[in-house]
């Protein structure tokens, strides 16, 4: 590692678009070698979760549902958005992984594990998306989408998900794959930890 890497720095920011979905930045920057770069737009979202419920016979809970981004059903994880309701609790992401998980599959899970955290895209987008693994789930009730969202359930099996994954024959959000990975990788440990 050098120190020849530093921030920019930022000499105007204004806020170019807000709704309740998204909010753009737009930064007037200039380099440690002082190339201006105006503007820069950066996507401020909130933090996001995503979820791998388990299912107590081994099987993984995955989503399909419209992506309006590209056009298709996709394949996915239990995920959303950190919400201002979600802070109230302590551990925000926690809350919004457990409330995520009730809204979109009707399940609870007496046990949450944090996998990992990642940054989405830390080049244009400020937020982090916290990965959960949910163990002891039961059933709790009914979904209750949000307004134009509409979730099918699909139990699966997570090496054959991988594999899919690996082979091309699914594609899906790239957060969404490393948190599959993650969650193999804890199980697998928790697994041998197990036999000894």
């Amino acid at each position: 590692m050098t120190d020849e890497l530093k921030p920019w720095s930022v000499t105007a920011s204004r806020i170019t678009y807000e709704d309740r979905w998204i909010r753009i930045r737009s930064d007037d920057c200039v380099t440690a070698d002082g190339t201006v770069i105006a503007p820069f737009h950066v996507l401020d979202y909130p933090d996001w979760i995503n979820v791998i419920p388990v299912m107590p016979d081994g099987r993984v809970l995955l989503t399909r549902e419209y992506r309006h981004g590209r056009g298709e059903i996709v394949l996915g994880l239990v995920a959303g958005g950190v919400e201002r309701s979600d802070s109230n609790t302590g551990d925000a992401a926690l809350a919004a992984a457990r409330r995520e998980l009730r809204e979109e599959t009707g399940y609870e899970a007496s046990t949450f594990v944090k996998l990992l955290t990642s940054y989405p895209n830390a080049a244009s987008h400020s937020n982090a998306v916290t990965s959960w693994l949910a163990l002891g789930l039961s059933k709790a009730g009914e979904p209750s989408f949000d307004p134009g969202e509409k979730v099918e359930l699909l139990f699966t099996d997570l090496a054959a998900i991988l594999g899919d994954l690996q082979s091309g024959a699914v594609i899906m959000q790239s957060m969404h794959v490393a948190a599959l990975y993650a969650a193999e990788s804890w199980l697998r440990t928790q697994a041998s930890e197990g036999l000894k």
